[in-house]
């Protein structure tokens, strides 16, 4: 497969970053209030006896476009006393990738008992061919039996959740709307997928009428930050958010039931994710896959200039305070680093299970004929980019999964290579970032493996070392990849100059 179709296999990150966003504020899971006269002490707080049933739609929209909806039910079961509160969310979106519209499912539940503690919940992704189902039931105290499934694998473990925890409901926003202007509020978030706390910044703005599908809101305008983002949301007296809009053209809009249903038959008019995501860039990359060496001006984005660095990219602050950053291509003769802990990056974990007997025997066949760790990195390459179909996928990446399938996009392809390269005892880590193809820069996901240096590989692209075009953000599993939503649709680069 050439390079003109592989470059826009980096479905993966661009879609993580829609689902942090939209998911990651609809499945809030430890709601803190830090910053705000009435103390939110968790389902206690929020649940009261005018609060037995809801029922909310919300329309989504990509850059004006309907693409799917999210409908959210509260329900009181008196048969069950473990689940007496049931809180159930349904977002589904067709996502056009390349071209191609993808159904996108997002379920989750959470059942509440009696005394308004939190009992157990459940959160399902699915799409074409992929699904990941997390779920979690209370133990003992505020101990939680945590299970993963993916497509071939199931892996548990226990993960503690506060007793103040709170699961996404309206409920939530019930507590936002006794915000007053100037007033601010603090949420400590869980990311059901990596089980990684992430803080959202609520601060109450100013009264506002606003206008959705032809009705008129008396509102609360709301600026929230989320992981860098900043996000807008309109809120109405009971609590009920009335219209959500990021940077970079996501938004959401309430709706009725059959408003949310029309908005899903338009949804094919879309514009396609990965291209209008895209970084755009001044100057021209000449030969990019060849490059070697270049110095960019890098703008939209506020991230420290020690964020940046790594061994084969250093960033500066110009007099004028424009961040200037200079990539080399990935080398093989760079100086030695020796690891001083490599077991971070041996570890096995819930999406890179590298001790895993059926890794750890096709990582043994793969580098039975290599004697250094050079020569076994570049086998594991050379074997993953060879029999990994390129296609893109919508779904959270699996190494266990795509040893199964043998597909997927650039996350696919960097979890199983890190996978392998760990099973095999090579310290392996995931990069993820943005590379180079035709003007633009598109998000992407590519290994890195130590041997006895860092060095960078791209088993999508067919690159045995990554060249300077590969600018990384950030690196490791989904929870690091959230960092990249403060980029979408505001970074953008210059082009100083290339060798």
């Amino acid at each position: 497969m050439g390079h003109g179709r592989l470059s826009r296999v980096s479905i993966r990150v661009v879609v993580t970053t829609f689902w942090v966003i939209m998911v990651g504020w609809l499945l809030r899971y430890e709601a803190f209030p830090e910053h705000f006269t009435h103390s939110l002490a968790g389902y206690k707080g929020l649940l009261s006896s005018d609060v037995l049933i809801q029922d909310t739609w919300m329309e989504v929209l990509f850059k004006g476009t309907p693409i799917g909806y999210t409908h959210t039910t509260v329900e009181t079961q008196d048969d069950d006393p473990m689940a007496y509160y049931q809180v159930l969310n349904r977002s589904y979106m067709q996502l056009k990738v390349m071209g191609v519209t993808q159904p996108v499912y997002v379920d989750t539940t959470a059942n509440v008992d009696i005394s308004q503690t939190l009992q157990g919940f459940s959160f399902v992704m699915s799409s074409r061919g992929n699904r990941v189902n997390i779920s979690g039931k209370r133990n003992t105290g505020d101990m939680f039996d945590v299970r993963v499934v993916t497509g071939h694998h199931t892996q548990r473990s226990q993960v503690e959740i506060p007793p103040d925890v709170v699961l996404y409901s309206p409920m939530t926003e019930m507590g936002l709307r006794r915000l007053k202007p100037g007033q601010s509020l603090m949420i400590r978030t869980l990311d059901p997928a990596s089980m990684t706390p992430v803080n959202l910044d609520v601060k109450a703005i100013r009264p506002e009428t606003i206008q959705v599908n032809g009705r008129d809101y008396e509102t609360t305008l709301l600026h929230m930050r989320y992981q860098g983002v900043k996000i807008r949301s309109w809120i109405d007296a009971k609590g009920i958010i009335i219209r959500q809009e990021t940077p970079f053209g996501w938004t959401m809009e309430t709706c009725t039931a059959a408003e949310a249903f029309e908005a899903v038959s338009h949804s094919s008019d879309a514009p396609d994710i990965l291209s209008e995501l895209a970084v755009r860039c001044k100057g021209v990359i000449e030969n990019s896959r060849e490059s070697t060496r270049i110095r960019y001006a890098v703008h939209g984005v506020d991230i420290g200039a020690e964020a940046w660095a790594t061994s084969r990219q250093t960033a500066e602050v110009s007099e004028d305070g424009t961040l200037h950053l200079t990539v080399a291509a990935s080398s093989t003769s760079s100086p030695a680093e020796p690891l001083t802990d490599p077991e971070p990056y041996l570890a096995s974990t819930t999406f890179v299970q590298s001790d895993e007997p059926a890794l750890r025997s096709r990582a043994e066949k793969i580098v039975a004929e290599s004697e250094t760790p050079m020569q076994k990195a570049r086998a594991i390459y050379e074997w993953v980019y060879e029999n990994v179909k390129k296609e893109p996928t919508i779904s959270l990446p699996s190494a266990m999964d795509v040893l199964k399938t043998m597909a997927g996009d650039c996350n696919e392809h960097t979890y199983l290579y890190v996978g392998l390269a760990r099973a095999a005892g090579l310290p392996a880590k995931i990069m993820v970032g943005i590379a180079y193809h035709e003007g633009a820069f598109y998000y992407h996901a590519w290994p890195a493996v130590h041997v006895g240096r860092w060095v960078e590989m791209d088993p999508t692209w067919g690159q045995p070392l990554v060249d300077a075009t590969h600018i990384r953000i950030t690196e490791g599993e989904l929870a690091n990849q959230l960092e990249l939503v403060q980029t979408v649709g505001t970074l953008t680069l210059d082009v100083l100059e290339q060798e």
